[in-house]
């Protein structure tokens, strides 16, 4: 039903710049299950302006492949091994590729990309779900080829690529870029249009599949149904990884502790303060292993963990409570999967209860990890909060977050004793459009993700 859809994507434009860069590494694209990755690599290498010839190979569907690295992995050696296990036609030189997917079931092919980092003859690209995972493998030690690759984070799609998905070009797109950066009010028919879009967004998230069922069938519900399809088959994954000698990866106490840890994310988050507690994680041994739970979701691309911080002060890093923070997961659709029938109906007539807050805080933590921004947010007993705090152009800036208008002492606060809590700007973030107000931009939800330049790598 969803392959007449082409979809657009970052990654499309980086991977041909990186292709036209002379004398460039092999490059490794990592991130959460589907994601897209699978799609745009395959999408690229079978541009016949880019390749010639494609050797693709994924090791989670022919994990027979995985021995043709078990000897000597320069490629003249493995491109011997493989024309045994799958012929493939005459290779030439400067229009060839070799794709290693799911690399995360081989890592030894994962290191021959260092082995061939300076094989000027072949392009390699490797990509994998699980390459954030220490070890990738229970009793594998094999040494990963750290400087040897560009990296790639994949992520979902976020509010511009879905822009794209639904049609939109370069020039509507553009209208919000030059609204933002001329501070400038869009005219409430285009405003109108836009919290609409963005509300679909939100509703539907931005796995590629969901996206593409939207885009063709314009049923929120059934998108939703995909989605929650995908996050469900991320749980399975959960107790579905294999070690070295195909042991499962987690004992069944591991895995309940992490599907606890993932299921209790919206309950968190619909708290006044949103702070995770370890300790409430479920499981035998929770409390010592509730942090790998959360660690393990992590490294999958799943959640991103935003720190408190003791001072909004830069560098912020320096003053993150490494046991204080908020937990959210990667892409909307995953938080928006784990309610209840409904929400989506209430999400785009405006009729979205106390629960509003929560998504649009989400969906802004889900901005800023999409642009490869590392956020924090401030909070004290006192009573003193900040939904979040990030470095703007060295600066640091508090966005105040608000499903609706209204100011926020807490951020007048900060705002008027800078020798107590160090220089600091806000951005107000809610339902109107861009302008300034008492001094402060206040911007839509969905120019969020124009605050910061997009970047491939994730600082998270």
């Amino acid at each position: 039903m969803t392959a007449e859809i082409k979809l657009r994507r970052k990654i499309d434009g980086w991977l041909l710049n990186w292709k036209n860069t002379p004398n460039h590494k092999p490059v490794l694209i990592k991130g959460i299950r589907q994601s897209g990755k699978t799609y745009s690599i395959r999408k690229f290498i079978d541009d016949k302006n880019h390749y010639e010839v494609a050797i693709y190979l994924n090791f989670w569907d022919n994990p027979e492949l995985i021995e043709v690295f078990d000897g000597k992995l320069d490629i003249d050696t493995i491109i011997t091994e493989l024309s045994v296990k799958m012929p493939f036609p005459r290779l030439v030189p400067g229009k060839t590729v070799f794709v290693f997917d799911e690399v995360q079931d081989c890592p030894r092919a994962l290191l021959s990309l260092k082995a061939n980092e300076k094989d000027s003859r072949f392009d390699f690209i490797a990509s994998g779900s699980y390459l954030g995972v220490n070890g990738y493998a229970v009793g594998d030690d094999t040494p990963k080829p750290v400087g040897s690759t560009e990296s790639y984070d994949m992520r979902t799609l976020d509010f511009e690529e879905f822009l794209w998905a639904k049609g939109y070009g370069d020039d509507q797109v553009a209208l919000l870029q030059d609204a933002f950066s001329k501070r400038k009010p869009l005219s409430n028919s285009i405003h109108e249009s836009f919290t609409r879009l963005f509300r679909e967004y939100l509703c539907v998230g931005g796995f590629p599949e969901a996206v593409k069922s939207y885009v063709l069938t314009h049923n929120i519900y059934s998108s939703l149904q995909i989605t929650r399809r995908i996050v469900n088959d991320l749980q399975n994954d959960f107790g579905r990884r294999r070690g070295k000698d195909n042991e499962p990866l987690f004992r069944p106490n591991e895995v309940a502790r992490i599907r606890s840890a993932f299921s209790l994310i919206p309950s968190f988050l619909g708290k006044e303060n949103k702070r995770f507690i370890v300790s409430k994680i479920g499981g035998k041994g929770a409390k010592d292993a509730g942090k790998d739970a959360l660690g393990y979701l992590k490294d999958t691309g799943v959640i991103l963990k935003v720190h408190n911080v003791d001072v909004p002060s830069t560098p912020l890093s320096i003053h993150a409570i490494a046991n204080q923070f908020k937990v959210f997961p990667t892409d909307i659709g995953i938080l928006v999967a784990l309610l209840e029938d409904g929400t989506t109906d209430a999400i785009m007539s405006g009729n979205l209860g106390m629960g509003k807050g929560m998504l649009y805080e989400a969906l802004v933590a889900e901005a800023l990890y999409k642009r490869g921004v590392r956020p924090f947010y401030f909070a004290k007993e006192s009573g003193l909060e900040l939904d979040f705090v990030v470095n703007l152009n060295g600066i640091a800036t508090i966005l105040e977050v608000k499903a609706v208008d209204g100011n926020a002492k807490s951020a007048r606060t900060v705002l008027a004793h800078p020798d107590h809590y160090g220089k600091t700007a806000l951005v107000r973030i809610k339902d109107k459009n861009i302008g300034i107000e008492d001094g402060h931009l206040t911007i839509p939800h969905y120019m969020a993700y124009l605050l910061f330049d997009w970047s491939p790598i994730s600082s998270l």
